[in-house]
């Protein structure tokens, strides 16, 4: 429903689920996507796409011939080139859970790990 929306260009929110964008977007944050084509969204802005498997919001790493290559912040590897007709627009978080304080599991662990690193690679690549 959610694409459809889009698709016909009109907003749609929902709420995240999933790790791949943390912190930036953490599961159980609502989500707003405005409708733009993929030539608007630039490297570091975050974006959503048509998947394989539904809906997906991860930041743009870099424009390629044929399309814009996609990673979640928490992510090691790219999602590859994702072809301007499968992006639907830009995202942004409306409104996101409140932080609870618990031990941290070593799933968390791993996925803090993978955020500052794709952070640190974003921040050394534009010096």
């Amino acid at each position: 429903m959610v694409i459809e929306l889009l698709r016909e260009g009109q907003r749609a929110r929902f709420t995240a689920r999933g790790g791949s964008m943390w912190p930036a977007v953490r599961d159980g944050a609502l989500v707003e996507v405005t409708p733009c084509p993929a030539a608007a969204l630039a490297p570091g802005e975050i974006g959503a796409y048509v998947g394989a498997r539904g809906l997906v919001v991860h930041r743009v790493v870099a424009r390629e011939p044929g399309g814009l290559r996609f990673r979640g912040d928490a992510r090691a590897q790219d999602d590859g080139v994702v072809d301007d007709a499968r992006v639907l627009g830009r995202a942004r978080v409306v409104a996101a859970p409140p932080w609870r304080v618990s031990a941290p599991r070593p799933r968390h662990l791993v996925l803090v790990w993978r955020a500052a690193r794709s952070w640190l690679r974003r921040a050394t690549a534009r010096t």
